[in-house]
């Protein structure tokens, strides 16, 4: 059994590197998304949102909960990963050929003519991503996250830079469509150039049983999840257009920046190192404890940030034509400071190999969440965010029932680890408040609001002498 120094050095290192590769790709996709905004139509957005669900949908399937279900696993053999790499290819050209076939349909469902052909060339980057399901399992395995940190960065810069170019050629949507296709290609190419694993010709049907065991139940649970966060741009581009699908498009992406950022660096790196602790309950919730706190120290005052400085944010950084999504942005910025927690009490359930307890909760959850969405489409867009952002903590809530039952580590004692951090973040946006009132220029008040807000946030912290802020001092004066 590893120490817990051990294993905090390799807790620490593995979010540092997700950390730098979400963080720079986060800021290189902010950078692109800003040039691309200022060039393409929210209508361009609004067309590639409409795809979201059923893209996301297939992605789902594609992994089918095998991903999780290797890296649960105690001994995994040559075989087991083979037969997960099989199984990854044939389901990704089954979906493309269910898409290839429904194109028409998907364009004749929401009107627009252009989604038969967009459609058709998107879902390609589907069999490109089930040839690097079992690579990036097994990096995970290994906690090599440095070279998944380099294939997302240099694939995101990259593609990010083709699509400019495409966009400034007046290719509109299909500057996105060839985005995400060539980001797609970029990093599956990396992958299998240095990770240095090939399939061996083997498929076992014991394998694939006991896999699909375990990620069956991931796989029901994950569909549920997916069809909810993606139901939104489906119910909008429906019901409203592809202008308003596009703003809520841009006002999502921008609020889930830091978000998932911090969830993948806590979900991804916690959960093969918890894994590793799955029998030793003590250790588990001592390890995951010290986990919890240190991403959130980070979050919380940039989503503070983000909704105190929204407005001049989005008129600074992409212009007045996108204003209409700064409440949006605010909104969902709120229900982001749950959604990391959510995600985190359900890695827990992962690691005891519960996946039928993440089964049942979501079939709890989203009859409740589902209501809330169709009670509130009739009062608008602005509602349906806010609905949204509710149920982000009715989710939490129900999460932690769980967590306290299997682990005495429930809702109120992961409340009171974070509640300094939730007010010195509040207490923060307050000061930025008042004094980005004393300016008019959008750039002036983001960028002196921004200054602000790390001046005070760290001041408080020092203050507080929050252990979190002391902790990722040291780490950085380490490093320098």
């Amino acid at each position: 059994m590893e120490t817990q120094p051990s294993i905090k050095r390799k807790a620490t290192a593995g979010m540092a590197w997700v950390g730098v590769s979400r963080l720079a790709m986060q800021a290189s996709q902010f950078v692109i998304s800003i040039v691309l905004a200022r060039r393409l139509m929210p209508e361009d957005y609004g067309i590639i949102a409409m795809l979201a669900i059923f893209i996301a949908i297939a992605q789902t399937f594609l992994d089918s909960g095998f991903a999780s279900a290797l890296i649960q696993k105690k001994e995994r053999s040559e075989t087991d990963y083979s037969t997960a790499f099989y199984f990854n290819i044939g389901i990704s050209l089954l979906l493309y050929a269910a898409f290839f076939i429904a194109a028409p349909w998907i364009a004749e469902f929401y009107s627009m003519p252009i989604l038969c052909s967009v459609t058709r060339i998107v879902t390609i980057s589907l069999i490109i991503n089930g040839l690097t399901i079992v690579q990036t399992a097994r990096l995970t395995i290994n906690l090599n996250f440095r070279l998944q940190a380099i294939a997302d960065i240099s694939s995101t810069i990259i593609a990010g830079f083709i699509a400019i170019l495409l966009a400034y050629q007046g290719w509109g949507v299909w500057a996105l469509v060839f985005q995400g296709i060539c980001s797609a290609f970029i990093r599956a190419i990396i992958l299998w150039t240095f990770s240095r694993w090939k399939p061996i010709c083997s498929f076992s049907y014991n394998s694939f049983s006991q896999l699909f065991s375990f990620g069956s139940k991931l796989l029901c649970s994950g569909m549920i999840n997916t069809i909810y966060n993606n139901v939104y741009t489906l119910v909008i581009g429906k019901v409203l257009n592809a202008s308003d699908t596009g703003f809520f498009n841009r006002g999502e992406h921008f609020a889930n920046l830091p978000t998932r950022t911090v969830q993948e660096m806590v979900v991804k790196v916690n959960y093969p190192i918890l894994s590793s602790l799955q029998d030793d309950n003590k250790k588990l919730v001592s390890t995951y404890q010290k986990m919890l706190t240190a991403p959130m120290f980070l979050l919380y005052p940039i989503l503070w940030l983000m909704i105190t400085l929204a407005e001049p944010m989005i008129e600074a950084l992409v212009g007045r034509i996108w204003l209409p999504c700064v409440p949006i942005l605010q909104i969902i910025c709120i229900g982001g400071m749950f959604n990391p927690l959510t995600h985190i009490n359900l890695n827990l359930l992962y690691v005891k190999g519960r996946s039928d307890l993440v089964l049942k909760l979501e079939l709890i959850k989203k009859p409740i969440a589902f209501l809330i969405l169709i009670a509130s489409i009739p009062w608008g867009l602005i509602w349906m965010c806010i609905g949204r952002s509710i149920y982000c903590f009715i989710a939490f809530v129900f999460n932690c029932y769980y967590t306290k039952k299997l682990l005495q580590y429930g809702f109120m004692a992961q409340m009171k680890a974070l509640l300094p951090i939730i007010v010195r973040s509040i207490l923060m946006a307050i000061v930025v408040y008042f004094i980005i009132m004393l300016f008019e220029n959008a750039w002036v008040k983001f960028l002196i609001g921004s200054l602000v807000g790390i001046i005070v946030y760290t001041g408080f912290s020092i203050m507080a002498k929050d252990e979190s802020y002391h902790e990722l001092k040291q780490m950085v004066e380490k490093k320098l």
